[in-house]
């Protein structure tokens, strides 16, 4: 099993988010540098993230991205039904756990068990404890060399 770059970049953009301090925002390319991500990809990502009422975005000299919510009202599940949509692993699953193609599937209760293992993961995970513990020394360092004008662009 793969989660999605989208879903990944999602997560570490929203962490950098979390970690800075309240009130403050930070500009695409701030994200984009601190967490390794193309910008133009990280552009489509914080649309959605915006969409999804997870981020808010301010346009001018001092806006950019901001957490709309607390770090521990915000669960991987939610992220990742964003980014994702649905919970499925494999295609044949259709949220009542039945098979698509046929009925009495011997596959479903593996694919069903492991569903709830993740969705249940992804439900009590928040970006809270996603945080790292002591501080948020680098996010300061890229969001410091960034500068400039914010674009927001949701």
């Amino acid at each position: 099993m793969q989660l999605s770059k989208s879903f990944d970049y999602a997560i570490r953009s929203l962490v950098h988010l979390a970690m800075l301090p309240p009130g403050k925002g930070a500009d695409l390319r701030a994200i984009s540098i601190s967490q390794n991500v193309p910008v133009s990809y990280l552009a489509k990502v914080m649309r959605h993230l915006v969409r999804g009422g997870v981020v808010s975005s301010t346009l001018g000299r001092d806006g950019g991205y901001s957490l709309r919510k607390a770090p521990d009202q915000v669960t991987l599940l939610q992220v990742y039904e964003i980014m994702e949509g649905e919970l499925r692993l494999v295609e044949c699953m259709q949220s009542d756990g039945s098979c698509a193609f046929f009925n009495g599937c011997t596959q479903a209760t593996v694919w069903v068990r492991l569903r709830a293992a993740v969705e249940g993961i992804f439900r009590e995970t928040t970006l809270a404890d996603l945080l790292p513990k002591g501080g948020n020394g680098p996010v300061q360092t890229a969001i410091n060399k960034e500068g400039g004008y914010a674009r927001a662009g949701a």
